[in-house]
């Protein structure tokens, strides 16, 4: 039986992955610190620090995962960007790929991320769109996707990468996009943004978890993004949820400054996705927000 290992299972996109890979026919282990977390009796979990290369490759050695799906890095919102514990994931994660493939692993899936793409006024085509990430974050990642290519051609292992845009749905941190603005509409108090018109490819996490088990279970190389294909305003995710909380009165567009560096544009192209996955399955933005509101 394929025996499949999943990083960051207690996280917000890897706890939508481990929910959508009970759905299949294997045997899954799953890691954390704290070494507990949901699955019941279907999930095995392991307690771990994988920045702590001995502890990771302890576990690759008791494990012996056949497939590895990895969604373990540094995601606190506000933060993560330019924080230096990308570089111990970097070093943590190429670790990793090399354990892996030194116990005999066979399929290796790396979370990515959309800012690993140079800023882009139309739709990020995987093996087209230059590789100009601004963040340290987004260096990382890039550079992690090298070092797990060289870690699969070394040990001769199956690798793909998924580049994730922005997902969003129940169990997203509280200091996000969503749910920062549902809370300070239930607060009464202003919702002090950009001017909004920033365009973004919205992907609901189940929707984002469906296409990376599909992805590790498929024996397709390379790099895929992890989108919808579609663009939609920041300013229109908030304007909908401020109007489903009957307070559009709060909304305060343009009282500050977007970010340095913030790209205008950032939407997947989703071709290859279609064509090699066959995956067509994107939740309507509207719906999506609707599942968080009425929870």
């Amino acid at each position: 039986m394929m025996r499949v290992l999943i990083t960051g299972a207690s996280g917000f996109v890897g706890t939508h992955c481990l929910r959508r890979l009970q759905k299949e026919n294997c045997e899954i282990h799953a890691v954390n610190r704290a070494g507990q977390g949901e699955g019941g009796d279907q999930v095995k979990w392991h307690a771990a620090d994988l920045r702590d290369s001995a502890q990771a490759k302890a576990l690759i050695a008791i494990i012996r995962p056949t497939h590895l799906l990895h969604a373990a890095w540094v995601a606190t919102p506000r933060v993560y960007s330019y924080s230096p514990e990308n570089a111990d994931w970097l070093l943590a994660s190429v670790a990793l790929a090399w354990a892996f493939g030194e116990h005999g692993g066979a399929r290796f899936v790396g979370v990515g991320s959309s800012a690993e793409y140079g800023p882009n006024d139309t739709p990020c085509i995987e093996d087209e769109t230059p590789i100009r990430p601004a963040t340290v974050y987004g260096k990382c990642k890039a550079a992690c996707w090298l070092g797990l290519q060289a870690a699969a051609q070394h040990h001769k292992f199956s690798a793909a990468w998924g580049r994730l845009f922005l997902p969003y749905g129940y169990g997203d941190p509280p200091q996000r996009l969503v749910p920062t603005v549902l809370a300070t509409l239930k607060a009464g108090k202003p919702v002090e943004t950009t001017h909004g018109n920033q365009l973004r490819d919205f992907i609901f996490a189940p929707d984002a978890a469906d296409l990376y088990v599909r992805l590790l279970l498929s024996a397709e190389e390379g790099v895929f993004n992890v989108g919808t294909g579609r663009g939609t305003k920041i300013r229109s995710v908030i304007e909908f949820l401020a109007e489903h909380s009957q307070r559009k009165d709060l909304l305060r567009f343009g009282a500050i400054e977007p970010p340095e560096n913030e790209p205008p544009v950032l939407i997947a192209d989703m071709t290859k996705v279609r064509s090699r996955l066959g995956v067509n399955k994107q939740t309507d933005i509207e719906l999506g927000l609707r599942d968080i509101i009425y929870q």
